[in-house]
């Protein structure tokens, strides 16, 4: 029998989707950690995904191996997935693909730390998600 937590919010994220890039290491491993925190306050199953530009990416195998390693040490939960950017398509434009086709209660993503006019003007990935997302977003800075 699973110990199921017995508060409220728990039962609002259950399945979050983390997408993921090759970045900074301690920026990745915020991410990680923060996801890590989610999957074991919540019980939350966390989905990894990266957006990659071609069918064999070595990175994403890469970025599979670092963040099993890390889950797996925590012992939660995940799943890692890639999807190939298509033509005319962005890295946002996928990840909002994602979470209109799947069910997820919550989106995780890494901020650059661009706002305002700033964020549109560099196309910013996390603003553009925040905004045509069907689900809660949380951005870390």
């Amino acid at each position: 029998m699973v110990d199921e937590p017995s508060y409220e919010l728990a039962y609002k994220f259950r399945r979050i989707l983390v997408p993921i890039s090759p970045m900074n290491p301690v920026r990745l491993r915020e991410l990680l950690n923060v996801a890590a925190d989610f999957g074991e306050r919540y019980g939350a199953d966390i989905v990894f995904l990266y957006v990659s530009i071609s069918e064999n990416d070595p990175t994403a195998e890469q970025l599979k191996t670092t963040v099993e390693e890390f889950m797996n040490k925590k012992g939660i939960k995940h799943f890692f997935k890639v999807r190939k950017m298509g033509e005319g398509e962005t890295v946002a434009s996928e990840i909002v693909k994602e979470l209109s086709e799947n069910s997820y209660d919550m989106v995780i993503l890494l901020s650059r730390g661009y706002y305002g006019a700033s964020a549109l003007l560099y196309n910013s990935t996390s603003v553009a998600v925040a905004l045509a997302a069907n689900t809660s977003v949380l951005i870390l800075r």
